[in-house]
Parts: structure tokens; sequence; C-alpha cells
């Protein structure tokens, strides 16, 4: 993917430049002593009505006030898995609090003599607190506006609101003489510079210069197979993507929402069958498994956009958990071949697995977890749900790896992967690739709940295999139990079985990666 110059980059190093040079002209020379020098006349009289209006509106306004609603944005932001912007506007409540705050201390200016006796004109003066915090909403807001693609009509009305309670704001400190004239601007520009230097770190792509790709010839159509559980804000996701097809020059995308009966399976069938030159998919690993599953050796590619819990098949690829990040790669990044793993359990229908499958302890914990304590605490619900799992009896198992003589265990997981990564970048097959064509085999056999411990550290550490656990490579193999062990496939919990074949479907989908 080719990396591309942002808006804030930009704003970054003007307000940077502005900044500094402001405050040396100001603190350093005498260029603006007269225009401070109209700060010494006197303002509102603090104990009439006018004087009374505008004391309130600077307590409405001050700091305070203003990162709180700053951080009800945040919240707001991650919650609809736009987590870069969120990191960004996070960020910029103590770093404008902090930023101001460093300095005023190293200016060390004090306020006008004419200062309304008030608590919102105490302390230092340069730079003004009220503007720079402000000056960071009003950004952060326009920002989030922008990236979740509002109208144009609704943008430009919202930037005229806050520009004009930006002035109130600073017309407000300017009559109460809490300020030199100076220092207001001070605060603008800090707040500027703040504001663009966390949407900058953060990765927030606003307004991006350079020609936009749009694709020559045919139209092109875009498929969104979407689990309406997993997506947080419908409203807001679907301004996003239509936004990006449009911004490309493709045609509207082509909406599908799956059905918790059968996990996306009839949605998946339509786009196949209408040829879509991609298809996005917008859920957990589940849904990513179904619509993999169902659109092998279709040769339609397929782009993650991770809205679950685990989103175990993006972070092994590499996709961004960020929604916006994500949707850049399902149009502008590379489609790799990925393996799709089959599985048989008991001689049924063939399932398939895009991450991991496994039976016995692992498949527990799975059934184990509670659905409505995995929203609120998301992957820590696995933990928990591990716990109170550990002292499962372990299963008598025949494994059969690429034909071979069958070998005889007792585990308390069989688990087979196709992708190397669980939670929190644990490797707990580190040779796994996504495009090696091979399945691989772990199992692992603790004697007591006691060697857990020992087992997890290896695995942690990336150590050599504790005697407990046994690894392979294999393109086929066949697991059989004297008693029906529960299995899971990518997380959800299937069933129980007495024998489970699985194989390997070589690059069998293609889909978008950084």
């Amino acid at each position: 993917m080719r990396r591309r110059i942002g808006l804030a980059h930009v704003a970054l190093v003007a307000t940077a430049v502005a900044f500094a040079l402001w405050t040396w002209l100001v603190l350093g020379t005498s260029t603006f002593a007269a225009v401070d020098a109209a700060s010494r006349r006197p303002g509102v009289d603090p104990m009439g009505t006018r004087g009374q209006i505008l004391a309130a509106i600077a307590i409405v306004t001050t700091p305070t006030v203003v990162y709180t609603v700053l951080a009800a944005v945040t919240f707001w932001a991650a919650r609809r898995r736009l987590h870069n912007l969120a990191w960004g506007m996070g960020a910029s409540i103590p770093l404008g609090w902090g930023g101001a705050q460093l300095v005023k201390a190293l200016a060390r200016r004090p306020r006008p003599d004419t200062a309304a006796p008030l608590i919102t004109a105490e302390g230092w003066a340069y730079p003004s607190s009220h503007m720079v915090a402000i000056t960071v909403l009003a950004i952060m807001v326009i920002s989030a506006m922008v990236v979740t693609r509002r109208r144009r009509t609704s943008i430009v009305l919202a930037s005229t609101g806050l520009v004009l309670l930006w002035w109130l704001v600073f017309a407000d400190r300017w009559w109460l003489r809490a300020h030199w004239f100076t220092d207001l601007i001070a605060g603008g520009f800090l707040g500027g510079f703040v504001a663009s230097l966390c949407l900058a770190v953060a990765g927030v792509s606003v307004i991006r210069f350079g020609p936009v790709h749009r694709p020559p010839g045919v139209a092109r159509r875009a498929g969104v197979i979407f689990n309406p559980v997993k997506v947080p804000d419908p409203v807001v996701f679907r301004r996003q993507v239509e936004g990006e097809c449009a911004q490309r020059g493709w045609e509207p995308p082509l909406w599908l929402e799956t059905d918790a009966a059968d996990s996306g399976i009839a949605v998946s069938r339509a786009a196949r069958k209408r040829k879509l030159d991609l298809v996005l998919v917008a859920g957990g690993d589940g849904t990513v498994r179904t619509v993999c599953a169902t659109l092998a050796d279709s040769r339609i590619p397929i782009a993650i956009l991770p809205v679950g819990t685990g989103n175990l098949l993006a972070r092994n690829l590499g996709v961004p958990l960020d929604v916006a990040d994500a949707l850049d790669v399902a149009f502008d990044g590379n489609a790799m071949p990925v393996d799709v793993v089959q599985l048989r359990a008991d001689g049924g229908d063939p399932d398939h697995s895009m991450v991991m499958a496994g039976m016995g302890l692992d498949a527990k914990i799975m059934s184990e977890t509670n659905t409505d304590l995995k929203k609120v605490m998301g992957p820590a619900a696995y933990v928990m749900a591990a716990l109170t799992t550990l002292n499962s009896p372990p299963f008598r198992a025949t494994v059969t790896l690429d034909g071979g003589s069958p070998i005889h265990r007792t585990p308390a997981v069989a688990l087979v992967a196709n992708v190397g990564n669980v939670q929190g970048q644990i490797a707990l097959a580190p040779d796994a690739l996504p495009d090696d064509g091979l399945i691989d085999v772990m199992l692992a056999s603790p004697e007591r709940v006691g060697d857990w411990g020992a087992i997890a550290t290896r695995v942690l550490t990336r150590a050599a295999d504790h005697p407990g656990v046994e690894r392979a490579q294999v393109r086929k193999l066949v697991i059989e139990t004297e008693e029906p062990v529960p299995f899971q496939i990518d997380g959800d919990t299937i069933g129980e079985c007495t024998r489970l074949d699985v194989g390997i479907l070589p690059g069998a989908v293609l889909v978008m990666v950084p």
C-alpha cells in the first residue's frame, strides 16, 4: 500500500512553526506590545449583567468541561472501532492540558492587571488554556465527522458552529481581560499543534492529497457481508463504506446482512453468484470463516473489516483493527492466497477453519465463555472461562498424520492451526503460515493441572516444546477418540465427535492484506 500525506501532517508542521514564531515574537520581542496594551484598558464589570453572563460562559467553556466533552466523543469513536481516531482524541486531552500548563510554567507571564477577579482568571496567562481546549475540541469533532463520512452540508454547518463557538470563547476571555490578546492567539496555535500531532501520530487520515485511484474501464462493485450484531453503529459503518466506494469510482456496494440461522452462508452464496469484484466482510471470526469457506476457489478477493471480539485472522494477516484503516487495505492492499483448513466430524458435511480448530479443553473454554461477559471484557472473558476448566480430564485419542502409523495419546487439547497467533500475539503454533499449504498440529498432554503453568511459560517465551506438548506439520490428519469430545472451529463451539478428519485447501481464498 502506498502511504498518503494527510492534512494532519501538514497542519502539524504549520502550527508548530506558527506557535514557535508567535511565542518568540510575543515573549522575546516588543512586536505586539501595542496590541497587548489594549488589555490594560478596563473590561466589562464582572458584577453587571453582561459580566455575569460572560463569567458563566467562562465556567461552561473551562478546559475541564471541554475535555470531558472530548472524552465522551473519544468513547463514541472507540465503540465504533475507530481506534486510531479514539487514540488521537484520547491523547489530545492530557497533551492539551499538560502542554498548556508546561508552557505557562516556562513563560511565567502574569495576567493583565485589569483581569476580572474570577476563578477562571487565575494562574499564569500565556497561553490561554481555554483557547487550547476549545481548539482541540473543534478540530477533533470535525475530524470525526470527516472520518465517518458525514454529509458535506452537515460538516459545513458543524464547522461553522464550532468556529462561532471558538470566537465566542475568544471574545469572552478578551472582554473579561483574563488574558493578553496575544495569549489567546497562542492558545489557538498550541491547540492546533496538539490536535494535529495526535491525529498524525495516531494515523488518522482526514483529507488526502494526491489523485484517487479510479479503476479504468468497466465500473466495479463491492459486496458487504456484515453481521448486524457485531457492527456497533450501522449508520456510520454504511457511510464509511459507501464513501470509500464513491471516492474510488466504484458503484454503490451491495449490502448483504447475515442471518443467525446460517451464519452468512446464504448471503455468501449470493455474493459468489453476483461475481462481485470485492467482498468486504464485517463480523467476528465465525462470520469471516463462513464467507471464506463459501467463496473458496471463486477468486473473488475478500477484505476483512474487524468488528468482532477476537479478529484472529485479521491480526495474523496484519489487517488493521481500525475500520477506516481496514477499508484502505480493502481497496489499496494486496490480494494474498490463503489456505483453508477443511474438517469433517464423524463423516458429516465438511466444515472449514481459517484460524484454529481444536478438540478438548479449548472447545470447552469456548462453550463456557459467557457471551455477555465477552461483550464487556473482550478477550479477557476467555481467560476467566479457562480458569474454571483447567481441571477437565484429558481424553484418549488415536492420531494419524499424513496417512502414517497411528499414534496413541491422552491429550487435554488437540489443536489444528492455519495461523500461529491467538490474542496477545501468543504463538500457539509458531511455525504456522496461512499460505504454506500445511496444517500445524499441537497435542497438549499435561499429567496434572500444575503442568499447565510450565506449558504456558514455554508457549509465552517461545521456548522448546515442553515434554507434554507435541507439534507437527502435515497435509492431512485424523483424530479418533473413545468417547465423544467437544470441538470448536475458529472460536465457535460446534458440538461433539469421536472422529475428526482434517485436510487443507492450499491458497483457496484471496484475502486483502497490507
